[in-house]
């Protein structure tokens, strides 16, 4: 569904990714792992059009991605939840969830809508409140509830259980499993705890230092991959 090839981006004059392939099949989770700094966010980011590439080509199923603005991206119906969840703090979050329906048919967006607050009943009892007296773990379901008014067929994750306390960690692990393995939504997660990454996601990616080191089956990532690449 999604193939980043070769992709070079840079930084100013910081060579950040270098010659950067991931494939990403249908009805995959696939999880980017590494050590901060590494150019987790910053490839999400270039498949979501917010950075630029500087060479190769991002496909999204038979779409030329690379090419499309950024505003774009969305319409192909492809969620993105950024790291630090960039929910509207001043709006409410009902509003929260429906800046989703301008791109959107509007029977679609309302039977997401109603979706979103089956799967996260803790947004329906604070429709009206403001995005920004959430707690984070509530953000950051906000955060996730709004990418799939779009009825994605990709989600985009950028470390969703960030900051977040250990009951909301497992209850949006198990939303994101029952996204992938139910509605057959394809999910391109970055996450940084282990447990959550092998209990959610059936492939990885290693990243260091810009450039795919180790790729396969959860099953494949060994301690010996573990030790090397991601412990601090």
């Amino acid at each position: 569904m999604l193939q980043l090839d070769s992709i070079n981006q840079y930084y100013g004059g910081s060579h950040t990714l270098w010659d950067l392939s991931i494939d990403v099949p249908r009805a995959s989770c696939v999880c980017l792992m590494g050590r901060n700094g590494v150019g987790k966010t910053t490839t999400l980011k270039c498949i979501m059009g917010l950075l630029p590439i500087q060479s190769g080509q991002i496909r999204f199923n038979d779409v030329l991605l690379s090419k499309e603005a950024a505003e774009r991206r969305a319409p192909l119906k492809i969620g993105y939840v950024p790291q630090g969840r960039d929910v509207f703090p001043r709006l409410t979050v009902d509003e929260n969830l429906r800046i989703g329906f301008a791109v959107c048919e509007r029977s679609a967006a309302r039977r997401a809508y109603d979706r979103v607050l089956d799967i996260f009943p803790v947004l329906r009892q604070m429709l009206k409140r403001n995005g920004g007296d959430l707690s984070g773990g509530q953000q950051q379901q906000l955060a996730i509830g709004r990418a799939l008014i779009l009825d994605p067929e990709l989600l985009i994750l950028d470390e969703p259980t960030e900051g977040i306390q250990p009951n909301i960690v497992h209850e949006i692990g198990e939303v994101i499993a029952r996204l992938n393995s139910e509605e057959g939504i394809t999910v391109l997660l970055v996450e940084q705890k282990l447990p959550l990454a092998r209990r959610v996601a059936d492939r990885f990616c290693i990243l260091d230092k810009g450039r795919a080191v180790a790729t396969g089956s959860i099953d494949e990532l060994t301690d010996d991959l573990v030790k090397q690449y991601l412990t601090v």
